[in-house]
């Protein structure tokens, strides 16, 4: 038996409150366990979706998630799932990284050197 909470939001306008059921939708929870109600004084609507305890949070920020940042938060959500991925790529990252910085100090502090003796003679 699984166990279901609802996780709820309240919007102003029926346009952010569909683009709450989009990010949901997009994000794989059923359309069909979403639902939309509006106000009785005609001032808003009210979200809600019933979903497993484990998803609740989940749910959540899909919800309240701000329009401008969310395509930004889910871009690094795919990135750091990437990184979970593949590990030996993202080490393999790292390591061109560290040796391109110790490629670049060494050099300069090479050619300052080199200015100095130029200088001294």
């Amino acid at each position: 038996m699984t166990y279901t909470s609802t996780a709820t939001g309240t919007f102003s306008s029926r346009r952010e409150a569909n683009r709450a059921v989009q990010r949901l939708v997009s994000a794989g929870f059923a359309r069909n366990s979403i639902a939309v109600h509006p106000h009785e004084d005609d001032e808003g609507y009210d979200l809600e979706i019933h979903t497993r305890r484990k998803n609740h949070r989940w749910a959540e920020r899909l919800i309240h998630a701000s329009d401008p940042l969310y395509p930004m938060r889910q871009t690094a959500s795919m990135a750091v799932e990437t990184a979970r991925s593949y590990p030996l790529v993202l080490l393999g990252a790292g390591v061109l990284a560290g040796f391109l910085v110790y490629s670049l100090i060494p050099h300069q502090a090479e050619t300052s050197s080199r200015s100095r003796r130029r200088s001294r003679s």
